[in-house]
């Protein structure tokens, strides 16, 4: 059973898709502890189902000359193909959901043994309690987590832990933020610059998510985002500069979502048809909310996908 504040958050999503702010939508979280809890996808990590150690390199670089200059994060790793393949294989073998999670849960945190190693100032091993995180923070060390929960994805740990750090949330995928249609099957998709909870959690709602479909982030997550007010920023793991402009507070390309952000009666599309198929939004907006910017496709191995549809993310 959902918690409650998940279900009162869907509920509130689909009466609104806007929310009274007012501010910049380009400002952290004025309560925030200065801390980014760094959720990294999984499929930024592999390339032809191996672990790419230059990849990995060139994430934890960023990660290092920033946390060298004071900014603080503790990381969360998905597991990608490795997640899947040992996935795969278990299900084939009999595994029950609940086992098969836990195998994700344990690539993840192979995944975040590669991170430990690649990084200068890590806490010597996977972190697996989120209260020890501020201790390790504090020290100058930067924890890094795989998955926590069986039947939820990194994405909600990451929140969680947000949530517990009084942190922002950085989603680090292989796509450039938040679309109005998935990207790999939409090349007219266009690019939310700044949304609020309320109409991110409407524009996955429409998506229909069903099991292995590719979603930036997962609803539980954002009720969780949403309920503490976090700062979420989504970006592509492939342009670690614009990242590191984004920790910044510099211009960055992007979403970035907060309680904060502007949201125009047109600001979330309506969707038709199924997953897979190219959904255009009925309405169009000339809203600052967007980038009008043809993307281009991303990799096949964007999602993450493990056991009951969840994303390893």
């Amino acid at each position: 059973m959902l918690p409650d504040f998940f279900n009162s958050a869907v509920l509130e999503s689909s009466e609104t898709n806007r929310e009274a702010s007012s501010g910049s939508a380009y400002s952290y979280n004025s309560n925030s502890s200065g801390i980014f809890v760094v959720s990294i996808g999984g499929s930024l990590l592999f390339e032809n189902s191996v672990p790419n150690p230059e990849a990995i390199k060139k994430i934890a670089s960023s990660i290092n000359s920033l946390h060298s200059i004071g900014y603080k994060f503790a990381l969360v790793i998905g597991g990608g193909v490795l997640a899947r393949n040992f996935i795969e294989t278990a299900r084939q073998l009999g595994s029950n959901n609940f086992e098969l999670d836990e195998i994700g849960i344990f690539a993840t945190r192979l995944n975040a043994m590669l991170f430990i190693e690649a990084l200068e100032n890590s806490f010597h091993e996977v972190l697996t309690d989120i209260k020890k995180s501020k201790a390790i923070i504090d020290s100058g060390k930067i924890p890094v987590f795989g998955g926590l929960i069986p039947g939820a994805t990194t994405d909600f740990d990451a929140a969680l832990i947000a949530e517990y750090l009084n942190a922002n949330f950085v989603n680090l995928s292989n796509v450039d933020g938040v679309f109005t249609a998935d990207p790999k099957t939409s090349p007219d998709a266009e690019l939310y610059r700044e949304l609020p909870h309320n109409a991110l959690l409407s524009i996955l709602i429409k998506q229909e998510s069903k099991p292995g479909q590719n979603l930036i982030i997962d609803i539980p997550a954002v009720t969780v985002l949403k309920r503490s007010g976090i700062t979420a920023f989504f970006l592509n793991g492939n342009n670690m500069p614009n990242f590191e402009a984004a920790i910044r507070g510099e211009n960055f390309e992007g979403t970035i979502v907060s309680a904060n952000a502007q949201a125009s009666e047109t600001c979330v599309p309506e969707y038709e048809g199924n997953a897979g198929k190219e959904e255009k939004p009925k309405r169009k907006s000339s809203s600052r909310g967007k980038i009008s910017k043809k993307r281009k496709k991303p990799r096949n191995d964007d999602s993450d996908t493990i056991a009951m549809g969840l994303r390893l993310h």
